[in-house]
């Protein structure tokens, strides 16, 4: 399905989704007029054939192309991980570790006046950047999938971002969608958690941590940064929940100013679409879809990847 979208220059998947109230209108005011003229079980019929025929299309293509991913075996065994319940004190280590690495491989960020860091470089080519980083990431991971493949920037991100979704992957086209209004440290990250749900990865908190894995080994130190960035918003968040005194340590001894700013920048961003109906609506119907298959943390399983995170680091340093 990707091979068969991704030559087309615009997501197939948000053009399909937008016409879609205008095609069902069209389709109940078409079947209205019909059946009024014609009242059998015949015409009835013909009616309800396509639509059916439409239903069970998408049902097999989930399936057979997604679903299964939900199923597959455990990033945590790929990796040689062993998990086991997270303390305050590993988050706080952990997010040491991480802040520590990001500022060894991380230099020549540019910022701008609010504190935002900028990319330095186009959607394509970071388009470019991120399939060779998964390249290089599957010559070593035998659970990644070899090819290419082109993640479709939404052409209605502004009015988007008031849903809280920064990127989606489209099962029934096989596309990697990639909100392009949110701030740029959240771009390269964020196409390569929808890259990894195009190669397989189903679960949410995996989906983030093969994005980090793949971000952190690119070649390029901007989307290195995205890697480090987006995984301590994560880890400070949890250790903020987990306990107050060890996050004030790390905040002020350890995260970086810059790194701070930018997180003060993406505050002062997000503020407008903070408290959006249209947030409640996605997250309910995203935490439900989650719960169905098998997820049973829905939407808080994103967060999850603190969870790996911890352990990966953990056997790091012995």
């Amino acid at each position: 399905l990707a091979k068969l979208t991704g030559w087309i220059p615009f997501s197939v998947a948000e053009t399909v989704i937008v016409a879609l109230p205008f095609i069902t209108l069209a389709y109940i005011v078409l079947s209205s007029v019909s059946l009024r003229r014609n009242d059998t079980s015949l015409n009835f019929n013909r009616w309800m054939r396509p639509l059916v025929c439409v239903i069970l299309t998408v049902a097999i293509i989930f399936f057979t192309g997604f679903g299964c991913g939900y199923g597959r075996y455990p990033l945590a065994d790929n990796l040689g991980l062993e998990q086991s319940p997270v303390s305050a004190q590993q988050l706080y280590d952990t997010a040491v570790a991480v802040a520590n690495e990001m500022k060894a491989n991380v230099s020549g960020v540019v910022f701008d006046s609010e504190g935002a860091s900028v990319m330095p470089y186009g959607y394509d080519e970071l388009v470019v950047k991120v399939n060779e980083a998964y390249e290089a990431y599957a010559a070593e991971a035998d659970y990644v999938s070899h090819y290419s493949s082109r993640p479709k920037p939404i052409a209605l991100s502004g009015p988007m971002t008031y849903t809280h979704v920064a990127g989606v992957y489209t099962f029934f086209t096989g596309e990697s969608n990639v909100n392009v209004n949110y701030p740029d440290f959240l771009t390269p990250f964020t196409m390569a958690h929808e890259m990894s749900h195009q190669r397989g990865i189903a679960r949410e908190d995996e989906a983030n941590f093969v994005a980090y894995l793949v971000c952190r080994s690119s070649g390029d130190a901007y989307i290195r940064y995205s890697a480090y960035a987006n995984l301590l918003n994560y880890l400070m968040s949890a250790l903020s929940s987990a306990d107050k005194e060890l996050y004030t340590d790390f905040y002020r001894n350890c995260a970086s100013k810059e790194l701070l700013g930018e997180f003060v920048s993406y505050s002062a961003f997000f503020e407008k679409y903070r408290d959006s109906a249209a947030s409640k609506v996605s997250g309910t119907v995203n935490n439900a879809f989650l719960q169905s298959q098998g997820q049973k943390q829905g939407t808080k399983s994103y967060g999850l990847v603190v969870d790996l995170a911890v352990a990966y680091y953990s056997r790091q340093n012995g």
